[in-house]
């Protein structure tokens, strides 16, 4: 999926994040141990980690203590970051002025689901469509 959200964009100094999430017990790191910080969401309340290379300074994944099942893996660490599809658009309303939302794809103006884990209705559009409409 793919994150609009303000802090996703200063974890990339972007705007957005490309992540594949995966079962926690699926992922097995090598090399350099990851460093990490954590960050309270504004969402939720709760931390996220965000693991990074200790050489580099490149976000490589965050883990999230709303999820402690899953880690999301970033897309541009992948060796071949295009053997990842985007199946959706989070926290829309935070997009960047420019940013196109793709057709046929899930987007969400916030979270995929309440902070109780309700699952939201996402947004389809037929076409791209800007995520901030020119006025």
């Amino acid at each position: 999926m793919v994150c609009h959200c303000r802090f996703c964009q200063r974890v990339t100094g972007s705007s957005s994040f490309a992540e594949a999430m995966y079962p926690m017990d699926a992922v097995t790191l090598s090399g350099i141990t990851p460093s990490s910080y954590a960050h309270r969401s504004e969402g939720s309340s709760q931390l996220v980690h965000v693991h990074f290379c200790p050489r580099c300074g490149s976000t490589v994944s965050l883990t999230f203590e709303r999820w402690p099942q899953v880690r999301g893996l970033s897309r541009g660490a992948f060796d071949d970051p295009n053997s990842v599809s985007i199946g959706s658009h989070i926290w829309t309303e935070s997009a960047q002025s420019g940013v196109v939302l793709p057709a046929d794809t899930d987007c969400f103006r916030q979270a995929r689901a309440t902070l109780d884990g309700t699952p939201l209705a996402p947004e389809r559009y037929a076409a791209p469509e800007l995520a901030r409409p020119e006025a």
